[in-house]
């Protein structure tokens, strides 16, 4: 009996980046300047959402590897996005964990000010 490997992709969504937050990053370090203010196919939106996907090698259904990792930026509204390097997604999942936080109840609106700040 051959062992028979197979090719899983995931997707994990890491949160929502609101157009606000990005232009301030923008203006105050220069950074994520890809980014346009609105989506270029749809012209319409408040935020962007943040993926994280990578592929899975498994055999036997036991998840062996993971491997092939990539970052996407895409509109809500119309799906339309783009792949992020390293540097701006790491930057836009800080960003995004926070917004999580907040709408989950989890942090006060001081520290999530605060934590907008620090980023």
């Amino acid at each position: 009996m051959a062992l028979w490997g197979k090719d899983i992709a995931r997707t994990k969504y890491v949160g929502n980046v609101y157009v606000d937050q990005l232009n301030r990053i923008k203006k105050e370090s220069g950074a994520l300047h890809r980014i346009a203010q609105k989506c270029e196919n749809c012209n319409n939106n408040d935020y962007y959402s943040i993926y994280e996907t990578f592929r899975v090698f498994r055999i036997m259904s036991i998840p062996l590897i993971q491997c092939d990792i990539s970052y996407y930026f895409s509109c809500p509204e119309c799906n339309f996005g783009f792949k992020l390097e390293v540097e701006e997604f790491k930057k836009l999942e800080q960003i995004a964990l926070i917004n999580s936080k907040y709408m989950e109840g989890k942090i006060t609106r001081s520290e999530f000010e605060s934590g907008l700040r620090d980023i």
